[in-house]
C-alpha cells in the first residue's frame, strides 16, 4: 500500500496523541468538577442516567474519526505502479493546395470548401492520430505541427484560402519535401503524407518525391479534388469585378483534375 498525500501520516502521528491527550484531560476535569459540586452523597442519585461507558465509547469514536479522517486525506493506494506507454496511432501530414486553381467551382461550393470537408472528415476518423499541415502553392510551409491537438489542426485548416501563400503556382515536390521534414525521427508510429489537391503541378518532380519519402518509410496518398472538365479560372479586377484568368498568349485558362499525376504519386509513394 502506498500513499499520494504522506504528510497526513506525519499529522496523525502527531495529532492523534495530543487527541487522546485533550480526551482524557477533558474527562477528569469533568469528574474532578462534578466532585466539587456534588456531594458524595447526592451525586448517585443526581447521575443516575449518566453512562460511563459511553462517555468512552463517545470519546473514543471522536478519537477514530480524527484517526480515519487523516488517513483519508493521505489518499492510501493499493495497486498503484507508474508505466510507460507508447501510443499506437498514425503521424499524418496533410499537404493542402492553396493555390489560385482551389478557387474553381467545377465542384460545388467549391474546390477549397470541398477539400476543407474532407480534412473535417479526416479529423473525425483520426482520433488517436497525431496530424500535421502543411499549406502549398508556388511554395510550401509547415502550417501546424505534428500534435494530437485537433481543435488546433481543425483552426489551422479553416484559415486556409488561396490568399494563405502569395506565390502562386503548385509545387507538390516541394510541398511532399516539406511533409517528409515534419516527421519526427524518434517517433515509432506508422508515417503517411496525404496531399489534397486538384493535380496542377507547375514543378516537376513530384513523382521522385513520393517515391524518396516512400523509401524513407513514409506512404504517400492523394486525394484528388475537381472534374476532369475542369472550369475556366476567374479573378476579380481592382474594382470587384470578375475577370477571366488569362494565360501569357491572352487565352482564357481552365483548370482540370489531373488524375494521372495523382495516380503516379500515390503508385511511387506506396499509397493510392
Amino acid at each position: 500500500m502506498t500513499f499520494a498525500e504522506p504528510l497526513h501520516l506525519w499529522l496523525l502521528l502527531g495529532l492523534g496523541p495530543a487527541v487522546l491527550v485533550f480526551l482524557v484531560w477533558t474527562w477528569r476535569q469533568k469528574q474532578a468538577a462534578m466532585e466539587r459540586f456534588i456531594g458524595g452523597r447526592l451525586r448517585e442519585q443526581l447521575t443516575v442516567a449518566r453512562s460511563v461507558p459511553r462517555q468512552i465509547l463517545k470519546r473514543g469514536l471522536l478519537l477514530l474519526t480524527v484517526a480515519t479522517l487523516l488517513l483519508a486525506l493521505a489518499r492510501p493506494r493499493w495497486g498503484f505502479t507508474e508505466e510507460e506507454t507508447r501510443a499506437s496511432g498514425l503521424d499524418i501530414v496533410l499537404c493542402f493546395d492553396v493555390s489560385r486553381s482551389m478557387s474553381a467551382s467545377d465542384i460545388r461550393p467549391n474546390r477549397l470548401a470541398r477539400a476543407k470537408m474532407a480534412a473535417s472528415d479526416l479529423i473525425d476518423v483520426a482520433k488517436s492520430d497525431r496530424l500535421g499541415l502543411v499549406a502549398f502553392a508556388g511554395t510550401a510551409f509547415l502550417q501546424c505541427p505534428l500534435a494530437l491537438d485537433p481543435g488546433a489542426f481543425r483552426q489551422s485548416v479553416a484559415a486556409l484560402d488561396v490568399d494563405t501563400i502569395p506565390e502562386q503556382g503548385t509545387a507538390l515536390r516541394e510541398a511532399i519535401d516539406e511533409a517528409r521534414q515534419a516527421f519526427q525521427d524518434d517517433s515509432s508510429a506508422a508515417r503517411a503524407i496525404l496531399v489534397v489537391t486538384d493535380g496542377e503541378d507547375h514543378v516537376e518532380g513530384a513523382v521522385e518525391a513520393a517515391r524518396t519519402a516512400y523509401a524513407d518509410g513514409i506512404r504517400v496518398f492523394t486525394l484528388g479534388v475537381g472534374s476532369a472538365e475542369g472550369e475556366v479560372l476567374r479573378s476579380a479586377d481592382p474594382y470587384g469585378n470578375p475577370v477571366f484568368v488569362r494565360d501569357e498568349d491572352g487565352n482564357a485558362v481552365r483548370s482540370r483534375l489531373n488524375e494521372g499525376l495523382l495516380k503516379e504519386m500515390a503508385a511511387a509513394g506506396g499509397g493510392f
